[in-house]
């Protein structure tokens, strides 16, 4: 082995430093820079453009909702008849867009964990820090896990959440214009009368900020048990290569029995960490699931009382209701995907700490060949 190594390493029982799961951007960043770079950028435009219209295919389907209500309240055959054409041509859009949307989200997510792989394998060959890694970062487990898995989940969630977000910002816009519009303004009988201008709008906060809190407060101890799951897998993983590298070694001790032992722990500690899990979620099932149960009822319910003195019809209400769900669902956006970005979290610091230790391996005395990257 070419290039010497200090001894002053420290061991395995030293608390390795805390990694910030935000170095991962600028490590996955040159994807969109240099060769790879038109790609990257086609691939976005494209998966924007597609939000774009996607929201704007789902306002359509709101009206359609007024149209086709206020036809079926007035009992106009023709112009149901009509509304039944429009909405499979408004059905067919949305499925399409939602086709090559995935089609484009996928293409993205495999091109940028192809080049992001292909560096971490050039970072991990280059420089001999394949062969001094383990002695340099003992707590650096399965490398090559780190580059075919790890990748993958912290570079998939990314585009996913990209996507998302966007669609969220777009449609919460959209819809509560909507909403504020065709809502109206209600009056309450207090104080003399209190006009409420857009109420439905507060209405969508109000109900968001209360569903979306409780799924937070019971939420947040499943982030923190997702973490420990993580661990111990990467522990049992850690400890079972370990094995299998040191297998002449323990045979000639004889030393299976203990390495069952310690197995066997880590395998029951991981068993633990998932029974936790499973109970956290069993928990937040039953919110999420009442949550969607009460939410298109809220809206109808809110607009109730306009309908019945005339001031709103049937179409309205109908079209609000939409609105609201859509609004709701745009609001919920990050409740919805804190268990993605736990696991996010997670696998993003494994790969920048196998960046640091390739950093740590070259401070120690490795040949330093200058990277392409």
């Amino acid at each position: 082995m070419n290039g010497a190594i200090k001894t002053d390493e420290p061991g395995p029982s030293a608390t390795p430093p805390a990694i910030n799961p935000l170095a991962f951007f600028p490590l996955a960043r040159g994807f969109w820079r240099g060769r790879t770079a038109l790609l990257a950028w086609s691939l976005c435009a494209g998966l924007l453009g597609l939000v774009i219209v996607n929201v704007v295919v789902q306002v359509l389907i709101t009206h359609w909702h007024a149209s086709f209500f206020n036809a079926l309240e007035q009992r106009h055959a023709d112009r149901l008849i009509a509304g039944i054409s429009q909405l499979a041509v408004l059905a067919l859009s949305a499925a399409l867009i939602a086709a090559l949307i995935v089609w484009l989200r996928m293409r993205l997510q495999i091109a940028w964990r192809g080049w992001l792989s292909d560096k971490l394998i050039h970072m991990w060959l280059s420089r001999e820090r394949f062969a001094h890694l383990s002695q340099v970062a003992p707590q650096i487990d399965a490398p090559e896990f780190r580059i075919a898995q790890d990748v993958q989940v912290a570079v998939e969630p990314l585009v996913e959440f990209a996507v998302g977000l966007a669609n969220s910002l777009l449609s919460a816009t959209a819809f509560i214009v909507i909403l504020w519009t065709v809502g109206g303004s209600i009056s309450l009988p207090i104080a003399g009368g209190i006009v409420i201008p857009g109420f439905m709008v507060w209405v969508a906060v109000a109900y968001a900020v209360i569903s979306s809190g409780m799924i937070a407060v019971l939420g947040r101890p499943l982030i923190h048990a997702i973490e420990r799951k993580n661990a111990a897998e990467a522990a049992l993983r850690a400890s079972m290569v370990g094995i299998r590298e040191d297998a002449p070694a323990i045979v000639r001790a004889a030393g299976e029995a203990p390495k069952q032992r310690l197995l066997v722990g880590l395998m029951q500690g991981v068993v633990t960490t998932w029974y936790v899990i499973a109970a956290l979620l069993a928990k937040l099932t039953i919110l999420i699931n009442a949550n969607v149960t009460l939410m298109p009822a809220v809206p109808l319910l809110a607009c109730a009382p306009l309908y019945l003195n005339s001031s709103m019809s049937l179409g309205s209400m109908m079209q609000i209701a939409v609105a609201f769900v859509q609004t709701q669902f745009a609001f919920n956006w990050f409740f919805d995907n804190f268990i993605r970005i736990a696991d996010w979290e997670a696998s993003a610091r494994r790969v920048v700490g196998l960046t640091n230790a390739f950093a740590e391996s070259d401070r120690r005395g490795a040949k330093l060949p200058t990277d392409p990257w």
